[in-house]
C-alpha cells in the first residue's frame, strides 16, 4: 500500500462572525479587535504570581503528531498536572514547564532512563512562579533533587492494553461557535463504528489484539449522552486565540461541570474533538503518555491510523524512527508517521512494539547471541491465531544491556494487510527499555530472501551479529497458506557449511566398466570463464 498522503488543511475556518451587531449571542472577543484575557486568566492560574510552599505538580509528557514531519520535531513536551487548589479550584488542568535548556535535556534523560514515569512522578514546584509560559523552574534547579514518585495515587494503570475499555468522546464547540460539521452520531461512528464505518479505532484494536482488547462507547450521565459514547460541551473561549494548553484546560472543565465528576472518572480513555488549530499548529493530534488523555484536530480524528497511533501513546509506546534514523519514518508500525485516511488502517505496531504490547505473549522468543547461532522460523501477527506450528512472532535479541533488538516477518495480510513498508519482509528494530516500555525505536533492517544485516561491536562484544534471511516460504496461490520466514542469526564468523554427506554403508558398488569410445574432436574451442 502506498503511502497516502496527509490531508490538505482547509484554507480558511468557517466564518464566524466579524462584529458583535452580527450576531448578539456571540461574546465580543469573537470580533478581531476584542481579547478574552479574563476568562483565560481564570482557566489558566493568575500568571506572575508564586505557588504556595508545599506545591507539587504531576509529570505529563505529551507527544503531538506533527502533520509534515521534518526531522527536528520536539519529541516530547513536559507539562505539569496541577492540584486543584493552585488552578483556582479546576481540577486535572495542564500547564506547560518552563525549564531551561539544560532542564530539559535532564528531563528527557530521567523520562529516558525510568527515573520519570509520566503520570506517576511528582514535581516540587512550591514558591515556582507561574508566567505566561507556564511553570517557570528556577535557572539552575536540580530536577532529580525536585522529583518524587506519588505513592498515594497513580494513573490507575489506565494504559492497561487488554480487557474492556470505555472510551468518552467530547465534541468541543467554541464560544464563536466553531465545532466539527459532524454530527456526534458521525463521529461516534468513526471512532466505534456504531453505525458501520468499516475500519475504525475499535475494529482495529479488536483485530490487531485479536479480540483481547474491546472498547466500548462510554456510559454516561442522563441528559450528557449526544450520541453513544459521545457528548458535546461549549466552551468559553475561542479556538481562534488561545493556545492548546488553554483550549485543553477549557475543556477538561466544561466536561467536569457537565458530567459532574472529575476526568476521567471511570473511562479509560477520553478523546477531545476540536474543529481545528489556529495557533501553535502543525500537529494533528497529541497525546499524553501513559495516560486517558488525546486531543484531535480538524478530520484526524477520524483516521484510524492518528486514533491508534495516539492510544499507542497512552499505552506507553514512543514514536517509530526509520531507517534514516528520523522520529516518525518507520512505517511497518502505526507508531510511526501514520496512515492519513479515514477508512485505510489495517495495520498493526512494528516488531519492537509487538513485543511491547503483551498481546502477543505467549508467541515470543529470546535469544541471547553470545551463547551460539540459532535458526528461526516466524509467522506474521497477521497468523497469530492462525499457527499450526506454533511459530513465534517475534524475536528478541536480548544484549544483556537495556537497548535490544526485535526481529518479526511483516506478513502483509489479514489485520495487517494496508502495512506501508516492507510487505511480507522480516524487519530488524532497536529500542531501548528492554523493550518494555516507553522508547523510541528505530527501524535498522528490511530483509527478503538472501539479504542479511550486521551489527558491528554487537553489544560491545567486538564481534559482529549477522541477521540473515536464509528463506522465505510463501504460496501467491492459496489464501489459506501460511507464510513464514527463516532467520539465521550468529555472532562472529559465519559458521562454516557442512559439506554434502556421502552414504557409507556397505561397500562402494563399482561403476560397470564399458567400452571406451574415441574421443570426440571438439567442434569449438572451449569457452574460457
Amino acid at each position: 500500500v502506498a503511502p497516502t498522503p496527509a490531508p490538505v488543511q482547509p484554507t480558511s475556518a468557517p466564518v464566524a462572525p466579524t462584529s458583535a451587531t452580527a450576531n448578539p449571542t456571540l461574546p465580543p472577543f469573537c470580533t478581531a479587535s476584542s481579547s478574552e484575557t479574563a476568562i483565560t486568566s481564570n482557566l489558566r492560574n493568575p500568571t506572575g504570581r508564586s505557588l504556595r510552599a508545599g506545591s507539587t505538580c504531576t509529570i505529563e509528557v505529551a507527544t503531538l503528531l506533527a502533520i509534515e514531519p521534518d526531522g527536528n520535531d520536539q519529541e516530547e513536551t513536559f507539562d505539569c498536572r496541577m492540584d486543584d487548589f493552585d488552578m483556582n479550584g479546576f481540577s486535572s488542568q495542564i500547564l506547560p514547564i518552563a525549564a531551561t535548556k539544560a532542564q530539559k535535556k535532564q528531563l528527557v534523560k530521567m523520562l529516558r532512563t525510568g527515573e520519570i514515569i509520566p503520570g506517576e512522578t511528582e514535581l516540587s514546584i512550591g514558591g515556582y512562579s507561574v508566567s505566561s509560559n507556564g511553570v517557570a523552574l528556577p535557572p539552575g534547579q536540580d530536577i532529580a533533587a525536585s522529583v518524587r514518585k506519588n505513592m498515594k495515587k497513580s494513573n490507575r494503570k489506565l494504559a492497561v492494553h487488554t480487557g474492556e475499555k470505555p472510551i468518552l468522546v467530547v465534541k468541543v464547540t467554541d464560544a464563536c461557535g466553531l465545532a466539527r460539521f459532524e454530527s456526534p452520531a458521525v463521529i461516534g461512528d468513526d471512532i466505534f463504528g456504531t453505525d458501520g464505518d468499516p475500519v475504525n479505532l475499535k475494529s482495529q484494536m479488536s483485530a490487531c489484539s485479536f479480540d483481547q482488547l474491546n472498547i466500548i462507547p462510554a456510559t454516561l450521565p442522563n441528559g450528557t449522552e449526544a450520541a453513544p459514547g459521545v457528548t458535546e460541551v461549549t466552551i468559553e473561549i475561542s479556538l481562534t486565540n488561545n493556545d492548546r494548553y488553554t483550549i485543553h484546560n477549557a475543556v477538561t472543565a466544561a466536561v467536569n461541570a457537565k458530567l459532574g465528576f472529575n476526568l476521567p472518572g471511570d473511562y479509560q480513555q477520553v478523546m477531545y474533538v476540536i474543529e481545528k488549530c489556529y495557533v501553535g499548529c502543525g500537529w494533528a493530534a497529541y497525546a499524553y503518555i501513559n495516560s486517558w488523555m488525546s486531543v484531535y484536530q480538524s478530520s484526524y480524528y477520524k483516521m484510524t491510523g492518528v486514533q491508534m497511533h495516539e492510544l499507542g501513546h497512552n499505552f506507553g509506546f514512543a514514536h517509530s524512527g526509520g531507517l534514516d534514523g528520523q522520529t516518525y519514518t518507520d512505517h511497518t508500525g502505526l507508531m510511526g508517521n501514520p496512515l492519513y485516511s479515514d477508512d485505510i488502517g489495517k495495520m498493526c505496531w512494528n516488531a519492537a512494539k509487538t513485543w511491547q504490547c503483551g498481546w502477543y505473549d505467549d508467541k515470543k522468543a529470546t535469544f541471547d547471541a553470545s551463547m551460539g547461532s540459532k535458526t528461526f522460523r516466524l509467522v506474521g501477527i497477521a497468523n497469530y491465531d492462525n499457527n499450526p506450528e506454533n511459530l513465534p512472532v517475534v524475536i528478541k535479541l536480548e544484549t544483556g544491556t537495556t537497548t535490544d533488538q526485535f526481529i518479526n516477518f511483516n506478513r502483509a495480510t489479514g489485520v495487517n494487510s494496508q502495512n506501508d513498508e516492507a510487505d511480507d519482509e522480516v524487519t530488524v528494530v532497536e529500542t531501548g527499555a528492554n523493550g518494555e516500555g516507553y522508547s523510541q525505536s528505530y527501524l535498522k533492517a528490511t530483509l527478503v530472501q538472501g539479504e542479511s544485516y550486521q551489527y558491528l561491536n554487537w553489544a560491545g562484544t567486538g564481534q559482529t551479529l549477522t541477521v540473515m534471511v536464509t528463506d522465505i516460504d510463501k504460496d501467491t496461490t492459496n489464501p489459506d497458506y501460511v507464510w513464514t520466514a527463516t532467520a539465521f542469526v550468529f555472532l562472529g564468523d559465519l559458521p562454516p557449511t557442512p559439506a554434502p554427506v556421502t552414504p557409507t554403508a556397505g561397500p562402494p558398488t563399482p561403476a560397470p566398466v564399458a567400452p571406451t569410445p574415441a574421443p570426440v574432436q571438439p567442434t569449438s574451442a572451449p569457452v574460457a570463464p
